[in-house]
């Protein structure tokens, strides 16, 4: 939608008489992803902050399991020759 970039006319404006930050943007018709955030108005060189409206999950605890299958040139079917789960937390180092 921004090309990444933050600018004026990307800014949300809050509107008093809604309650509600607002903005018109003119979109192609099409599928959009997007992410809000706030930008430290006291120093203009501050990265804008995405925790703050979108959250911050560095905790969430996953469990990836790893299948992995061969096949030789001559087998009508793949063969599993290993398998291995990993868990985001107990497998990280340093935590």
């Amino acid at each position: 939608m921004t090309g990444y970039e933050y600018n004026d006319s990307t800014k949300l404006q809050f509107n008093q008489t809604l309650g509600v930050y607002e903005a018109t943007l003119l979109l192609k018709q099409g599928y959009y992803t997007y992410l809000f955030g706030t930008k430290d108005i006291g120093n203009p060189k501050a990265p804008i902050n995405l925790s703050t409206t979108e959250g911050n999950y560095w905790e969430t605890e996953n469990n990836y399991t790893i299948l992995v299958y061969y096949r030789a040139f001559s087998d009508r079917a793949d063969e599993l020759v290993g398998a291995y789960t990993i868990n985001s937390r107990t497998s990280r180092t340093g935590l």
